[in-house]
């Protein structure tokens, strides 16, 4: 997956394949990357503190009007939304999002 890095989000991009009568789809996806902690903090309990406050990811549909061939054509279009990208915003919706 193609990831950038933008306003302190990770910005993904991603296809699913095909089940049944779903065809390919395209998504991007947006997650707040977690602050860096201190190496003085270590230990199992804080670990789990960690794990717990890990930020949950946004998933957005785009190009919901076009239907996809196959997922390589799902991906490629996913990739070029994600070049297009230049900023997210503190909700973690990136900008400009395609339809």
């Amino acid at each position: 997956m193609p990831e950038k890095i933008i306003n302190g989000f990770s910005v993904v991009a991603y296809a699913t394949q095909p089940e049944g009568r779903i065809p390919p789809r395209a998504f991007i996806e947006t997650r707040r990357v977690p602050a860096k902690r201190g190496a003085a903090q270590d230990g199992a309990d804080e670990g789990a503190q960690d794990n717990a406050q890990e930020p949950e990811g946004q998933a957005f549909e785009i190009f919901l009007s076009r239907r996809f061939r196959s997922t390589i054509e799902a991906m490629s279009a996913a990739r070029n939304a994600l070049d297009r990208i230049k900023t997210v915003d503190a909700d973690g919706v990136p900008d400009p999002l395609p339809e």
